[in-house]
This record gives C-alpha cells, structure tokens and sequence, in this order.
C-alpha cells in the first residue's frame, strides 16, 4: 500500500460530491477499500478520482490510514457490514429493512376511505371508524405488530 495515496485523474473535483471519509485498509492494482463507521466500501481503482491524506482524522491506527476519496458519478461499488453472528436452529440470514411506520399511514388512509364509503366520521374521540395499531419489539430483535379497523 505504499503507492496507494497519490492523485489520480484530471476531472475537476469541484463538480463532484463531497469526499468520502474513513481509513484506507486494502488497495490493489484493481481495487480500493475504505472503512467507514458503518462498513467498507471497495471501488474500482478507475473509478477513483482522487485520494488524500486525511489530516482532521486521528492517528493512523490498525484501521488503516484516514483519508479522503472522491469517486466518479454513476459507479458501482460494494458495500460489506461487520455483523454479529448468533448461531441458532435456522440458516444465516439477514432480516429485511424495517420499513418507517408505513403501516400505520396505509393503515390511516384505508381507514378514511373505508368510513367515507360507509359515511361514518373517522376523526378520533367520536363514534364512528377508527383505527388501533399495536407494536412490540423483544429483546432478540423480532417486530411483531397488530393493526385493524373498528367501528366505535
């Protein structure tokens, strides 16, 4: 890795993104890796526009050197997460992005539709077509939720 922090191409970085910051921990002739907080990122050597030290980051560690990167538009990359891994009955998974309350806005919006059809008034407090979502979550990471319709 000792040719690996250089200045590579001739775009204009000023039209590009902000640089990504994390700490160089692999680089080929191919490829480059770059831990940050959430995992490592591998580019493309082609697709790296430049790479800098990074002077704000702390000391070089065993992570690898802190630096700046700035990628072209448009490029694939791979992305990998350090994950703990529980050894249970079941085969390795990952479990689905959690989708932000989705249910209960759906749930809301069928609600009123389904009081208009019946002409029945949806607002809360009044006799007439509500809804009730109930959601729990364990100490093992399992979602469990319950949401229906009611008449008052």
């Amino acid at each position: 890795m000792t040719g690996a922090l250089h200045r590579t191409g001739s775009a204009t970085l000023a039209s590009t993104s902000p640089p990504l910051s994390g700490y160089l921990v692999a680089a080929t002739e191919l490829s480059i890796s770059v831990r940050v907080a959430d995992g490592t990122w591998t580019f493309h050597r082609a697709d790296i526009l430049d790479i800098a030290h990074w002077d704000a980051a702390a000391p070089a560690s065993s992570e690898g050197k802190p630096v700046l990167v700035r990628v072209r538009g448009g490029v694939t990359a791979d992305f990998t997460q350090r994950r703990r891994v529980e050894l249970t009955d079941r085969p390795l998974t990952l479990a689905p992005d959690q989708s932000p309350a989705r249910g209960d806005d759906e749930l809301r919006r069928l609600t009123e539709s389904w009081a208009r059809g019946l002409e029945l008034t949806a607002a809360p407090g009044v006799g007439g077509a509500t809804m009730t979502c109930c959601q729990t979550r364990s100490l093992h990471g399992s979602d469990d939720g319950i949401a229906c319709d009611s008449l008052d």
